[in-house]
């Protein structure tokens, strides 16, 4: 039986403990000024993203604070309000040291449904952002983001308030047109008159394209960080150097050019190299990955098996990929996206990435197998990709021994169509009626890693 871990001794980060941190400098700019941004989500992404963009906006002179609301779990107010909303990002990159960074961007930290309506509702607020995950968007009922947004805009309505720029961060086809859509219905369903059409002439939902891999934080990189402090930061997260973001310009938009973010025309061609040159390969990494028995991502990019089959699925989406539509040169970005992966600083886990597939895929390996089909190329690389989550989200083993789990909010039903009718049932709950036609190649795929294993991913065309 293991020994509990001590409690660290030394004192919290907080406004109060800034002059006692070690090697790493507090922020410089006043944090006491206002705070015209709402971010709903503050979890480990928005902290290492939306959180450092907001800080070289104030450190550019910028009013940019932001106010963090967690829709449901109390676990970022436990961790961020103590701190005075005050945390650490710390960049890890291989063949060189860490480099950790105090934000402050964070003006306050709250949670709830309530708190969150306040805060889009206050007539300060110019911007709101969300990072709520794929299932998010599944959802318009009490206590979702559309509800509290609908209710927010509804009191700055009321209020007599002007509009405001809601973008959505999460990795989703088309996020702005999702969004609105969804505020819009929830307006139509439960608002008063009225709301729906001031809504649509005073509230822009740019679409937005974000990324910066950002891996669950440890225990150990908290130790790591109270080391390098002097101070326990119970907020810390750790990510890659890389950061990018890409916004749509619509009016009102704050001045988001002078942190280097891109404002765009359109983001079609952006969001669509993300998902399918970046996330996609991130997915059958995971997946491949968990057939082999690795832990990390970056140890599946270093098995040459897995790290060739997916290089072989990257070739795949080229091939469909259109190289003229205005987003980043594919090629290119594809490389980088794989020596991105490669990063074995991270500890990007492959079940933290193989989760929730269900909502996933079918944003990021779909489309391209549409794309594909259309012009009647093969599409077996990416069978045996949703083959293999199918494996690790049902129990089904695998030369006989059950993958890693991963969590999916799907897995109940995928088991019980397993169960109850087989592989092709099972394929065809997951990737739905549009490709209903193509549910006996993953059943195929599904049976051929039952017996084959992992070996699969040499054999496939």
């Amino acid at each position: 039986m293991s020994e509990a871990k001590a409690p660290d001794r030394r004192p919290r980060l907080a406004a109060s403990t800034l002059d006692a941190v070690r090697t790493v400098s507090p922020p410089a700019y006043d944090r006491s000024g206002p705070a015209p941004y709402v971010h709903l989500g503050p979890g480990a992404f928005a902290r290492a993203h939306l959180g450092v963009y907001a800080d070289d906006l104030l450190i550019a002179g910028h009013p940019a604070r932001v106010r963090a609301v967690a829709l449901r779990h109390g676990t970022a107010e436990r961790q961020l309000g103590p701190q005075d909303g005050l945390y650490t990002v710390t960049t890890r990159e291989p063949s060189a040291a860490p480099v950790t960074r105090i934000v402050g961007s964070f003006a306050s930290v709250a949670t709830g449904a309530e708190a969150a309506v306040a805060a889009v509702a206050d007539p300060t607020t110019t911007l709101v952002t969300l990072t709520v995950t794929e299932h998010g968007y599944e959802t318009t009922g009490p206590g979702s983001a559309a509800e509290v947004l609908a209710l927010g805009l509804e009191a700055r309505r009321v209020a007599g308030h002007g509009g405001l720029v809601i973008a959505s961060l999460d990795n989703l086809l088309d996020n702005g047109r999702v969004l609105r859509d969804q505020v819009l219905a929830v307006a139509a369903d439960t608002g008063p008159p009225g709301l729906p059409e001031w809504i649509e002439a005073r509230v822009a939902f740019p679409g937005s394209v974000v990324d910066r891999m950002v891996p669950a934080p440890t225990d150990a990189d908290r130790v790591e960080v109270a080391e390098r402090l002097g101070l326990v930061d119970e907020a810390a997260v750790v990510a890659e150097a890389h950061r990018s973001w890409v916004v749509e310009a619509v009016d009102g938009l704050p001045p988001l050019a002078a942190a280097d973010v891109e404002v765009v025309a359109g983001v079609g061609a952006h969001q669509q190299r993300k998902l399918w040159l970046l996330n996609a390969p991130h997915s059958a990494l995971a997946y491949g990955g968990l057939l082999v028995g690795h832990d990390t991502i970056a140890a599946a990019v270093a098995d040459p098996l897995v790290a060739g089959f997916v290089r072989r699925l990257v070739d795949d989406v080229l091939a469909v990929v259109d190289p003229t539509d205005g987003g980043p040169e594919p090629v290119g970005y594809a490389e980088d996206s794989l020596r991105r992966f490669a990063n074995p600083a991270l500890g990007h886990t492959c079940t933290q990435v193989g989760a929730d597939g269900s909502r996933k895929l079918a944003q990021r390996v779909l489309p391209v197998v549409e794309a594909r089909r259309v012009r009647d190329l093969p599409v077996d690389r990416f069978a045996v990709v949703v083959a293999a989550w199918l494996a690790a989200v049902t129990g089904t083993p695998v030369q006989g021994r059950p993958l890693a789990a991963v969590e999916d909010p799907a897995a109940g039903e995928l088991r019980a169509a397993l169960g109850a009718s087989g592989p092709i049932a099972a394929a065809e709950s997951a990737v739905g009626s549009a490709l209903a036609s193509w549910a006996p190649d993953v059943a195929a795929a599904l049976d051929q890693l039952v017996e084959g294993g992992a070996g699969v991913l040499e054999s496939t065309p």
